[in-house]
């Protein structure tokens, strides 16, 4: 590896072997001339200790690696930094702090190509009404292509980490994401194998914000937005922590069509009103929205203070949850309207030998499903047990306990929770509208 050490007022000095011999140069040099020397060395690491030095590094395209190793605080925009993959190490291990205020990196866009910004191992604060620390392209909706990023081990609070309406925003490490709005703006979202995240979104106020926004444009006139949690990863997310009011936006929201739960993931989410949600859109590229839960995942959705808001929300037909072997999926609510809202058509919950299915309304005398023809399809379980509905924590024992193997269960006839049929070894006696809360157990535990 080599480096160029990028000093303020156009000094800097160059230690590089090349083919010239060994290079040493100390002279009030323009950003021009700094790239042209910096290239012919072969030169690709960039040590900054001040706000010039990394905004010189950020444009100079031959610099592929910036180490920050001094605080900064951005006085401006950074705009139109040249296309190329490129690695921000922040030292914040060592205690170093990168200020990005109201500005932001704007990525030169780019629509033939894609590039990644690596940012590790940084503690970034931005302006929480408008700052934000990378926008790739012009990062306003639609029109931001060019650039995917990489985040390792972040600490970031301000109003968004990143603007990416056409990226991918992938997490590794340990982060910690905290905002006056959105966590981000993304096309696709990853947290990779291991990854701890820990993210806060409408942290003031009463804000209305999704955790993630997937505002992209539509490929090929389809909504193609994914989100995989990768094996073993930890994702805990709150929304309007500090209030109780209705809030509308879920962890994930808009183009989002997949999201998959790793072997062994958590995905936690604790919002004030919704937590999940497939809007309705018939632009959906794999025609039914899908949420799905690997072996021995975790998924845990509370809303906090819906009121007349279900705190998951299935709004288009066919929409599926997939459940797989000792998995866990537990949706809780305070609403009066229900816990989970599938009043569009043929909503489908499939169930293999859960650890615990389990969804309850906080609400006395509320049901669990505003409902249309929503079927629980549930194999190699052992027992459904009921609440009625008085509401709370449920600390009591249940009505009753339905000893069961395998059975189907259709019920909503028109947005409620009425039982309209039951298949396999389930009792006819099981009514879904009459329950406050139900848990359903597989037949490994």
């Amino acid at each position: 590896m080599k480096k160029i050490k990028i000093l303020e007022k156009g000094l800097f000095v160059i230690a590089a072997t090349c083919a010239l011999g060994m290079v040493a140069l100390t002279a009030p040099l323009s950003l021009t001339e700094q790239t042209i020397i910096a290239e012919a060395a072969g030169i690709d690491t960039a040590e900054v200790s001040t706000i010039a030095e990394f905004e010189a590094a950020l444009q100079n395209p031959s610099v592929t690696t910036i180490n920050v190793n001094q605080s900064i605080q951005f006085r401006k925009n950074i705009t139109n930094i040249p296309n190329r993959d490129l690695t921000i190490n922040g030292n914040a291990d060592k205690g170093v702090v990168i200020n990005s205020s109201i500005n932001s990196i704007y990525g030169k866009q780019n629509t033939k190509g894609t590039n990644t910004v690596s940012i590790k191992n940084v503690n970034i604060v931005g302006d929480d009404g408008c700052g934000r620390f990378f926008t790739g392209g012009s990062g306003n909706g639609p029109s931001s292509y060019g650039w995917d990023v990489y985040a390792e081990n972040v600490t970031y609070k301000g109003a968004r980490f990143v603007h990416l309406s056409e990226g991918k925003l992938t997490f590794a490490g340990t982060n910690t994401i905290n905002t006056r709005a959105e966590n981000a703006w993304v096309h696709d979202l990853e947290f990779l194998p291991g990854t701890v995240y820990n993210g806060i979104a409408a942290n003031k106020d009463h804000g209305q914000f999704s955790a993630f926004y997937f505002n992209g444009a539509l490929i090929k006139g389809k909504a193609t937005g994914e989100v995989k949690i990768g094996d073993g990863a930890n994702v805990n997310v709150k929304i309007g922590p500090q209030s109780k009011v209705n809030y509308y936006y879920p962890v994930f929201y808009d183009k989002v069509q997949k999201v998959d739960v790793g072997v062994g993931a958590v995905l936690d989410v604790d919002a004030a009103g919704v937590a999940f949600q497939f809007i309705p859109r018939a632009d959906y590229i794999n025609k039914q929205p899908s949420l799905n839960l690997a072996a021995r995942s975790r998924v845990y959705f509370n809303g906090r203070g819906g009121g007349n808001y279900a705190t998951m929300k299935l709004q288009y037909y066919g929409s599926t949850v997939n459940v797989d072997r000792t998995a866990e999926l537990v949706i809780t609510g305070d609403s009066t309207k229900a816990v989970v809202e599938s009043e569009y058509k043929g909503a489908i919950f499939n169930l293999n030998a859960p650890k615990n299915f389990e969804i309850a309304n906080k609400r006395p005398n509320s049901k669990l499903f505003y409902a249309t023809n929503t079927t629980i399809n549930a194999v190699n379980v052992s027992r459904v047990k009921t609440w009625s509905q008085v509401g709370g924590d449920y600390l009591e024992e249940p009505v009753s306990t339905f000893t069961t193997r395998n059975f189907s269960v259709n019920f909503g006839k028109c947005v409620d929770s009425k039982t309209l049929g039951i298949n396999g070894d389930l009792s006819p006696q099981f009514r879904m509208e009459n329950y406050g809360k139900i848990s359903l157990l597989g037949g490994l535990n």
